[in-house]
């Protein structure tokens, strides 16, 4: 069985799947309960880290549709915008509100196209496994740094 046919989630995709997940959580912290100035600081921090892993997760499953024969380019490409634009538009626009949504909207589709995609062969088949848990923390820390925002 090819690593991408495995179910079973490797080591580094804990370690670097997670991983990254915690400054999210942590400015999430930050930001109910930090003093000013710290908490929109936070904010702004965490629009740009969830912009760039949600950009590196678009790159992964492009690079998987180039290194995979089975996977659906159309499909990877497709994938792979709607995770791109989302985080690439919550670089640029001015109001914290809307870059928050914009991440929350790509952060849910990660693990709804993800899952549907390595049961289809066009991700790796841990996707199905790591994807919900992983993502489930992006979501609930960006959601959290929405409410805050929305509530200042």
């Amino acid at each position: 069985m090819s690593r991408a046919d495995n179910p079973r989630i490797p080591l580094n995709s804990i370690i670097f799947g997670f991983g990254p997940m915690l400054p999210l959580a942590l400015a999430a912290l930050g930001a109910w309960l930090l003093l000013p100035p710290w908490p929109m600081l936070a904010v702004r921090l965490a629009i740009i880290w969830g912009a760039m892993i949600l950009i590196f997760v678009a790159g992964v499953r492009r690079g998987f549709g180039f290194g995979n024969p089975r996977a659906s380019t159309g499909v990877e490409i497709a994938t792979m915008l709607a995770y791109f634009v989302p985080a690439g538009l919550a670089l640029v626009v001015p109001v914290g509100s809307i870059a928050l949504v914009l991440l929350l909207v790509g952060y849910v589709l990660v693990p709804v196209l993800d899952t549907h995609a390595a049961r289809a062969g066009n991700a790796p088949a841990h996707f199905a496994h790591l994807r919900w848990p992983q993502m489930a923390i992006a979501i609930v820390s960006v959601a959290a740094l929405l409410l805050y925002v929305v509530r200042v």
